[in-house]
């Protein structure tokens, strides 16, 4: 045993030492100066810059949330950073923070906050992974295993596992920081929130909005028959949120004497126009079709089909049923024909002849192949090549052989349906709007003015939109969320 002792004296030496933790005082073990700190996080930064879609330094949006950034980050620990605020066009429910200052809001996590306290909150959170360092702390942990790992192979040898910092990085970004680290930032940024003004108890008004969330997913995906996966991005490592809502209460309470004001005719006014799905960049959902403004197509599904769309396809299902559907886009370099695209997708010999023909001034080809597909081993796929201009998008469904004929005609209409897009005449991509609360009404009849633009749950959608319950109502005359 005493052979090893020379190894935990070089462990001690090498690992590196203890520093003062800005938020709370105590030491903390490191292996990063802060001058590392701030390259690593510009370095992540440039990464995010090809990876996701920012809102402009100057869209109106943009700047308004790095207005109430700035306001919280002043009151912060370490307000000798300069803090730097962005906006990530698209749905996702989401805030992330990199180190050095970075902080990150996913416009569908906006979407559904009521008011500017409740946009501070979440900003002082993300603020408070900054200033307590846990990124620092997340990988100066990870660097200390490698480097025990590297010294103790000299003495058993052990397959080499020395990772990049860049994939430690994303490793902690996705995994996120932990239960300890993610209680901190809660008290943190009602600490912050305090401090700049706001109301600390909008931290229970958004966290009571994730946990809404979080059930509607579920019932969601469970209505249309998918498998149920609790994530929620950066919060997927939080404590169960009724947990957190109550010490968030707790803490709140602690503070009376301080209310503050949340600002919400602000916020409303700063929200308003913006897209409630995805962009015109990305498409959107609303009701039964699914409408590209920057492509310039749109289709449309018939009843009780699920539709999904992400930055790689646009993906539906029949609820409850091995059916499935899968739009992509292919940039072209070279002019090919429907057919040889088709072919090129699949071997000739599971092709059923390809039918060629011009379907809504489209050249378009159209065979029945027999060919595994996802979530269908043995499937028969309907597939589809539309050409228009420099693009060729590919058009798939698919069902268990046996049972393909029963969905023949129903693949037909769906595909029949793709067609060009005019926004004057087909419409714009849902957006928030404001709505005055009328006497009489309800979220379902708010649902049915706007032909349930956001598909079977409509109704308790714009409930949770505007932070409430399907069985709430507003006062008559309240300012609310609804899209059109």
């Amino acid at each position: 045993m005493t052979r090893y002792f020379p190894v935990l004296l070089m462990l001690s030496l090498l690992l590196g030492s203890c520093a003062k933790n800005p938020a709370s005082g105590k030491q903390d073990f490191v292996m990063l100066s802060e001058k590392a700190e701030l390259k690593i996080g510009k370095e992540i930064f440039k990464q995010i810059q090809m990876n996701m879609t920012l809102l402009p330094d100057k869209d109106p949006l943009a700047m308004y949330v790095d207005q109430v950034g700035q306001k919280v980050a002043a009151t912060s620990d370490r307000p000798e950073l300069f803090y730097r605020f962005y906006v990530v066009d698209d749905t996702t429910i989401n805030a992330f923070a990199l180190p050095g200052g970075y902080i990150f809001m996913h416009r569908g996590l906006i979407n559904h906050m009521n008011n500017e306290a409740e946009l501070a909150a979440v900003l002082g959170h993300e603020l408070g992974h900054i200033t307590a360092r846990h990124a620092v702390q997340q990988i100066s942990k990870a660097r200390a295993y490698q480097t025990a790992m590297a010294i103790t192979s000299v003495f058993v040898p052990i397959p080499q596992a020395v990772g990049t910092l860049s994939n430690i990085m994303a490793s902690v970004m996705l995994q996120g920081f932990g239960r300890e680290a993610e209680l901190q930032s809660d008290e943190l940024s009602i600490k912050y929130l305090t401090k700049a003004g706001y109301d600390p108890n909008a931290t229970i008004g958004i966290l009571k909005t994730l946990k809404r969330l979080d059930e509607l997913d579920t019932k969601e995906k469970k209505d249309a028959g998918e498998k149920v996966e609790k994530y929620h991005g950066a919060f997927s490592t939080h404590p169960k949120t009724e947990k957190r809502i109550r010490e968030a209460i707790a803490e709140a309470a602690s503070r009376q004497g301080s209310s503050g004001f949340v600002n919400q005719g602000a916020f409303l006014a700063a929200i308003e126009g913006y897209p409630y799905g995805d962009s015109t960049e990305q498409g959107a959902v609303v009701g039964r079709r699914f409408l590209h403004p920057d492509l310039g197509v749109q289709l449309e599904f018939p009843k009780d089909w699920v539709i999904s769309n992400s930055a790689v396809a646009l993906n539906a299902r029949i609820r409850k049923q091995k059916v499935y559907f899968r739009l992509q886009v292919k940039n072209l370099q070279k002019r090919y024909s429907a057919e040889e695209i088709l072919k090129d997708l699949f071997t000739d010999r599971h092709i059923r002849g390809i039918e060629t023909k011009i379907t809504n001034g489209m050249s378009h080809a159209h065979a029945i192949v027999r060919e595994s597909a996802p979530h269908v081993s043995m499937a028969m796929i309907d597939a589809n090549i539309f050409l228009k201009g420099r693009r060729a998008f590919v058009l798939m469904m698919w069902s268990d052989r046996n049972s393909f004929d029963k969905y023949k005609d129903i693949f037909r209409e769906i595909a029949t349906s793709f067609c060009d897009y005019d926004k004057e005449k087909d419409g714009d991509v849902p957006r928030i709007r404001a709505y005055i609360w009328k006497a009489g009404d309800s979220w379902e009849r708010l649902a049915k003015l706007n032909n349930n633009i956001m598909g079977r749950f409509t109704a308790e959608k714009l409930a949770a939109l505007n932070g409430m319950e399907l069985s709430e109502q507003p006062q008559r005359g309240q300012i609310v969320k609804t899209v059109q």
